[in-house]
């Protein structure tokens, strides 16, 4: 059996282990709890993070310089009405004459992108069939008046029409034009003309066709 003081000797021996395995210990459980182990760290915060929408605004102007837009304010202002408009101060065909056998008339038309986004595409198109009609009882019986008057649009000079006013009226797909830019502007011009045999009745008549311009983004 061991002496008295061999079994303390043993005790001495083994105390500081006993110790420094439960200072580790609880150094381990401290660091688990307490979340604070350090490390190097680096980050970059945005927060003026905004998606804006551009703008697509036609303007047009006619002879002899009406102005009109397509949400028809009277300035190029933003509003709620479908940005779609009906403009009844241009006349593309008259600008206040008329026509006589075998004259052209020549009628200036500008059309701007004054929005902040380019137009992917330009188009013109007719709404409904070419009109005849009459301004008075002294006018002529002919009835195919349609289909006696000419048009020769041109875009920047370039002929981008040519048929009669029955023909425009009839046609099923739109005028391709050339797409115009954010800031920037197209020169058109339609060049309208009385077949040069038409007769007295032809006279005091009239040949409507309905249009519209459409810009897409």
């Amino acid at each position: 059996m061991a002496s008295s003081s061999h079994r303390a000797h043993a005790r001495l021996r083994t105390t500081p282990l006993a110790v420094v395995t439960g200072l580790v210990a609880a150094v381990l459980m401290a660091l688990t709890m307490s979340g604070t182990l350090s490390a190097f760290t680096a980050s970059i915060a945005n927060a003026n993070n905004t998606a804006t929408t551009g703008t697509l605004l036609m303007r047009e102007v006619g002879t002899p310089g009406a102005t009109c837009y397509s949400n028809g304010a009277e300035s190029a202002s933003v509003s709620s009405n479908g940005n779609t408009a009906t403009c009844t101060s241009n006349n593309k065909f008259g600008a206040g004459g008329t026509l006589k056998p075998g004259t052209a008339r020549n009628v200036p038309v500008t059309i701007s992108n004054v929005g902040t986004m380019d137009a992917g595409t330009f188009t013109l198109a007719n709404t409904g069939a070419c009109v005849p009609g009459k301004t008075g009882d002294t006018s002529g019986t002919a009835t195919d008046i349609c289909s006696k008057i000419t048009l020769v649009l041109t875009q920047g000079g370039t002929s981008v029409y040519s048929g009669t006013l029955a023909d425009l009226g009839a046609r099923t797909t739109p005028i391709s034009l050339t797409a115009v830019p954010a800031g920037q502007k197209a020169d058109m011009v339609f060049s309208v003309t009385l077949d040069g045999a038409a007769g007295n009745d032809y006279q005091g008549l009239t040949a409507t066709v309905p249009l519209k311009w459409t810009f897409t983004a």
